[in-house]
Parts: C-alpha cells; sequence; structure tokens
C-alpha cells in the first residue's frame, strides 16, 4: 500500500520537533522511501542551523529564535525567506550602520538602476573576506550556493584571463527576494564584483551609469537582473567593460 505524502505543515512541524507521535512515525517512515526529499529537509536544517550561529557569532548577546520562526515562510517562498534572516544578521552586527544603508540603496534603487548593487559594493567590497558567506576557496560549493538561492540564474562569470581571482561571495535581500554580490579581485587589489538580483519590479535593458567612483553596467535574462560593478577611472576595468558590454547587449 502507497504511503500518503505529509504535507508541508507536516513536514515543518517534524522538523521543528513540535509534531506529534503519530505524524512523526509517518514522516519518517516516508522520507525513509523518498531519500531526495529527505536530503532537501536535511538542507532545511543545515541552513535554520547556520543562520542560528551567524546571529550568535555576530550579536551574542541576542537570545536564539527558536526553530520554527526560520521556516514560516518557507511555505511561500525558501530563498526570500533565507535572504530576509541574512539581512536582519547584517543589520544586527554592523551595529544597524550598513544595514539602513542597504535599505536606503533599496528606496533609491526604485529610481537608480541597480544602487543596490552599487550599496552592496561599497559595504562589502571593501571589507576584507570576513563578511563573505561563501568563498572561492570551497571549491564548488560557491557555484552550488548560487544555484540554491537563483534558480535558473547564470553562474558568477570567470574573470581569471582579465586578471581578476574569485573571492567569494555574499547574500543580501531585496523587497522582492534574494540578491548576492560575488567578489573578485587582482594581483594589486583592485576588486570588481557581479551581482544578481530577481527581475521585479521592472525588468532592465542593457545600460551603465557612473555612481561617484564607480561605475555600474546591468542587463536582464528572463528570471534576473544582473550587474557589474567596477572602479570607474581603471583603464584595466575599463577593458573588462568593455568585454561586458560585447556580451551582455
Amino acid at each position: 500500500m502507497k504511503r500518503q505524502q505529509p504535507d508541508e505543515a507536516e513536514l515543518h512541524a517534524w522538523l521543528d520537533g513540535q509534531a506529534d507521535a503519530d505524524t512523526t512515525q509517518r514522516v519518517v517512515r516516508w522520507l525513509a522511501e523518498h531519500p531526495a526529499t529527505a536530503a532537501e529537509l536535511e538542507g532545511w536544517r543545515q541552513d535554520a542551523r547556520q543562520l542560528r550561529l551567524a546571529i550568535h557569532q555576530h550579536q551574542p548577546t541576542l537570545e536564539t529564535p527558536p526553530p520554527a520562526l526560520f521556516r514560516q515562510r518557507l511555505r511561500r517562498q525558501r530563498q526570500w525567506k533565507m535572504a530576509t534572516a541574512f539581512a536582519l544578521v547584517l543589520t544586527l552586527s554592523l551595529g544597524g550602520w550598513s544595514g539602513w544603508q542597504l535599505k536606503d540603496a533599496q528606496l533609491a534603487g526604485r529610481h537608480l538602476p541597480m544602487e543596490d548593487a552599487v550599496q552592496a559594493f561599497r559595504i562589502f567590497g571593501r571589507d576584507g573576506g570576513a563578511s563573505l558567506d561563501v568563498t572561492a576557496g570551497q571549491g564548488g560549493e560557491l557555484a552550488a550556493w548560487v544555484r540554491r538561492y537563483f534558480i535558473n540564474g547564470s553562474l558568477p562569470p570567470n574573470l581569471e584571463q582579465f586578471g581578476f581571482r574569485l573571492l567569494g561571495a555574499r547574500l543580501t535581500a531585496t523587497n522582492n527576494g534574494p540578491a548576492a554580490l560575488v567578489m573578485y579581485q587582482d594581483p594589486q587589489g583592485m576588486r570588481v564584483a557581479w551581482y544578481i538580483r530577481p527581475i521585479q519590479p521592472v525588468r532592465l535593458p542593457h545600460g551603465e551609469r557612473r555612481a561617484s567612483d564607480l561605475m555600474a553596467q546591468y542587463w536582464s535574462d528572463n528570471h534576473y537582473n544582473y550587474a557589474l560593478v567596477t572602479p570607474a577611472a581603471s583603464e584595466k576595468a575599463n577593458g573588462l567593460r568593455n568585454v561586458f558590454r560585447q556580451t551582455t547587449s
């Protein structure tokens, strides 16, 4: 006899340790017969554990939120909830300053294309590797990390032929879902960044604009908006921008 699949509420209750004995037994048996779903649920569990650890590391005086808080909105959009939680950690860990800057950037970004990408670069692009959620030294994990949050999105480009080594990535949040800043650096310490965010509220045509000492190039596919953020005055970065103008237009 085929077992009935537990619904999402039962799965979340089981993950949070709030399911009754009958539900727990039924979920365990069903997962034993469906290893792919079991692996996905374990990924959810690991994400929640990492978030609790991040909050402890950045704000030790905070009480750890119960696991249920991490999964209240997983039914609607798991990636958005995770990014929102990381944005909360960001606001707390940096004393609110950079968190509010990102919020201001989102408001300004309604008028300036990819202003959130520019501000994310200003906040994280000059802060060493301490602020990165995943580093290039973790092998293929960075590509898997991008796929986890940006289904059907493009992967970060390989810029080694232009002299820029991949450093890692930082997860941020927008009003429409998660975003990510992927950092690169050349041997002289100059940094550039590739940025991905949801295509809402508007799909951007190919374009570029200068933002003080930075240049932001932007484009879209059918699912996401992208940007390349580079130092505006750099000749080396200008060569990189020319390549992106040709390949993304």
